[in-house]
């Protein structure tokens, strides 16, 4: 008994170590000297993997082996996993569209702070992905860096095979270094997620639970000077809009060039300059149903600019949000870290202010200033305290927000974020607002239990265009908690309650909402997770009260290797905001269905159909239905179908068709009827991220009708009326057509 325990406490302490170190290799490896899974010359091999879902704890349930090494160039990762080939899932996708396929993961926490990582992963093709990783912030995906990877399925499995250039990652300048490492495997067929080190959730955080990796010397990423060249070439045909005039066809040829550059200052620091940036999105915005919205509702950011090294101006309120910056002609960026020290700075310009008509204080041909600052310092137990400033100046009024906030880790389970902000405005025409935010939050999570509790106070005059504050004058607590079980089950792997409350009340003490919502969540194999709730809550809105109620469920499945399922459905009483004249916002009885299904019917091939429905209609024995008639307020219906091909690892095909369909109840909501149909088909040649080829072509067509005395040649047989545009049925008029290539190229050195 006594040997065994040894034994297993020995074998415990190899494959299970916290540290590896690492050796410089002589030549650059091939993928092939992994394919059978022993000690490769060189490299360290390691083993060991353990589950931290489903089952926290136990082993990988299917033998994994990785090697790491470097050369003065590169930095190497390779893996060997054990698969049967015919329950695989390795789709020819383009680059980051992975995460329903089998990969493997590499996390370096570079500066070692445990509270950093990049992350690469590949999956059985060879087809990349990438992150970059903050603790207390949700991962950005946007990070795109220049490596190199392979990949191939076996008899028995699969082997895959990265070199990191070194260039491509930020680290101290020191002549021997100790990063972070943590090697991952990830199944979704058994919604398996394995790591080496044991990373488990019954501690909070992840890159405080990484490994030691060890052995580096003598390594730098060099002057690393990059530069982006890219031109747009494009030509149109559009309806001008009827707001400014009579609307009328014109014809735009367009041409557009710019460029990025990018400097490495002392192995840690990037400095990054814009000269006439392209914010040219070639990916659409997801559809959301934007009527009928209380608030602003957010869209994320796409442009490649701000995407990168956004993380350094994240605070726990967004008071950086780069979007509000519409259409700047230069910008600079400096962003890095050094010695527990983390700083971000910001200086652009935005053309848009000046363009906009309609309003005294714009003037065209001006612009905004924009400036932005963070700095951070680590402390203690991977704990941290920052500081940012913003502000924003146009036509002699100026806008500044200076914040001050932290993240305290207490203990292993424990965290603890605030934040306190105080924002000053002075308007040209005299007047000087003042507001001031609060924030904090403190959550637990173990393997079991999670707990949050926040509150967040945002005074009346706090007032910030740089920001995403949909409201203010409001002091507001949420709070949730939960309970997983975790059963010894093939099928269920966990399961239990959840509830969440929130309260919120104006600066003077009145309340303004208040709901609470019990639920239960269950997560199945396959990736598959249910959820249903039901709510109970008193909104005020224009000084009226609303007693609603809502049951909603929502049901996401990868169970199967073709099929990709999201269904949500909500149910219940809402609030018309936007009445018609002459009628006082009401309570009605609405819902909301989003429904998303992705069929991969080969490797190269994606379908995806989306469908996202939202009503709202009259109580039954209301006021509004005893003296307008009982029925649909409005209908809105958002059509999504979307096919990509990938031909190649760089060369793609994707085609979108959007219909959106507002039909209302003029009488009782201010929306017009609307259809459009938008046709989007794009080619893509993407060799790394910043050398690139795009093909587009756009077309959009409404149910518009351009009214007689708008112009002759556009004039259709309708009624006379003062207006330049009307409605017909459906959307058989052109709106607007689009053709553009857009070109770009990374030199590196």
């Amino acid at each position: 008994m006594l040997k065994s325990l040894l034994l297993v406490m020995i074998f415990a302490s190899v494959s299970w170590s916290q540290s590896v170190t690492i050796e410089k290799v002589a030549r650059p490896p091939k993928l092939e000297d992994f394919l059978g899974g022993g000690n490769v010359p060189g490299f360290a091999r390691i083993s060991g993997f353990r589950q931290n879902k489903p089952d926290d704890g136990k082993p990988v349930s299917r033998e994994t082996v990785a090697w790491v090494a470097y050369d003065d160039e590169n930095f190497y990762a390779a893996f060997f996993c054990k698969a049967d080939p015919a329950s695989l899932r390795a789709h020819m996708a383009k680059r980051d569209d992975i995460e329903t396929d089998d990969f493997v993961g590499l996390f370096l926490d570079t500066f070692h702070d445990k509270l950093h990582n990049f992350s690469f992963f590949v999956n059985p093709l060879g087809i990349q992905a990438d992150e970059f990783g903050t603790e207390g912030q949700e991962d950005d995906y946007t990070f795109d860096a220049v490596w190199k990877s392979e990949g191939r399925i076996t008899s028995d499995g699969y082997a895959v095979l990265m070199a990191i250039p070194f260039r491509s990652l930020r680290f101290p300048k020191a002549d021997i270094q100790t990063w972070g490492i943590g090697l991952g495997r990830f199944i979704p067929e058994l919604s398996e997620d394995s790591f080496w080190p044991y990373n488990t959730s019954a501690k909070e955080g992840f890159a405080t639970q990484l490994g030691t990796l060890e052995g580096l010397r003598g390594i730098s990423p060099g002057r690393n000077v990059q530069f982006i060249p890219y031109g747009v070439f494009g030509a149109s045909h559009f309806l001008s809009d009827p707001d400014t005039g009579p609307p009328q066809f014109r014809q735009r040829y367009d041409h557009r060039a710019g460029l990025d550059a990018k400097m490495i200052l002392h192995d840690a620091f990037t400095l990054d300059v814009t000269v006439n940036p392209d914010f040219s999105q070639v990916e659409s915005d997801s559809p959301q149903v934007t009527i009928d919205q209380r608030f602003e509702v957010f869209f994320p950011e796409k442009r490649p600019f701000f995407l990168e090294n956004a993380n350094y101006f994240h605070t726990p309120e967004m008071l950086f949000f780069s979007r509000r910056i519409a259409d700047p002609e230069f910008g600079v960026r400096l962003t890095g870290s050094a010695n527990g020290w983390t700083a971000g700075l910001l200086a652009m310009d935005d053309r848009a202010p000046g363009q906009q008509p309609g309003a005294a204080e714009f003037e065209p041909g001006k612009r905004a200033l924009i400036g932005a600052g963070r700095l951070q310092r680590e402390f203690g137990n991977e704990s941290t305290v920052g500081v940012l400033f913003t502000n924003y100046a146009f036509a002699g009024s100026a806008e500044r927000v200076i914040s001050l906030d932290t993240r305290l880790r207490l203990g292993s389970n424990w965290v603890f974020t605030g934040q306190a902000a105080r924002s000053q405005t002075n308007y040209a025409g005299g007047t000087r607002p003042r507001g001031s935010l609060v924030h904090g939050e403190l959550e637990y999570e173990d393997l079991h239990l999670q707990v949050s509790s926040a509150f967040r106070s945002l005074g009346p005059g706090f007032v910030s265009t740089l920001s995403y504050i949909p409201r203010v004058d409001i002091r507001q607590g949420e709070h949730s908690v939960g309970w997983k079980w975790r059963p010894s089950s093939r099928i269920v792997k966990s399961f239990g309650p959840v509830l969440e409350m929130e309260e919120d009340w104006d600066h003077t003490g009145a309340l303004q909402d208040w709901s609470i919502s019990p639920g239960f969540s269950a997560e199945l194999i396959g990736n598959t997770r249910l959820h249903v709730a039901r709510a109970e809550a008193l909104e005020v809105f224009h000084h009226l009260n609303f007693r609603k109620h809502s049951t909603d469920f929502s049901l996401h499945s990868e169970l199967s290797r073709l099929v990709e399922l999201d269904f949500n459905f909500g149910s219940g009483s809402d609030v018309n905001y936007q009445p018609a004249t002459g009628v006082q916002p009401f309570l009605g009885f609405g819902h909301e269905l989003s429904a998303h299904i992705a069929v991969r019917p080969s490797k190269k091939l994606k379908l995806t159909e989306s469908y996202i429905f939202s009503n709202l209609s009259t109580l039954e024995r209301s006021r509004i239905a005893a003296e307008f008639g009982s029925g649909a307020v409005f209908n809105n219906h958002l059509i999504r179908s979307q096919l990509n091909y990938q031909f190649t690892r760089e060369l793609s095909l994707r085609t979108i068709i959007d219909y959106n369909g507002v039909l209302p109840n003029t009488s009782l909501i201010d929306l017009t009827p609307a259809k459009k149909v938008t046709a989007d088909f794009l080619l893509t040649w993407l060799a790394t991220p910043g050398t690139a080829i795009y093909l587009g072509y756009t077309n959009t067509h409404e149910n518009l009708a351009i009214l007689p005395g708008a112009s002759p040649a556009l004039a259709q047989s309708l009624p006379p009326t003062p207006d330049y545009v009307g409605t017909i049925p459906g959307p058989s008029t052109t709106t607007g057509r689009q053709l553009f290539v857009k070109v770009s190229y990374l030199f590196r050195r």
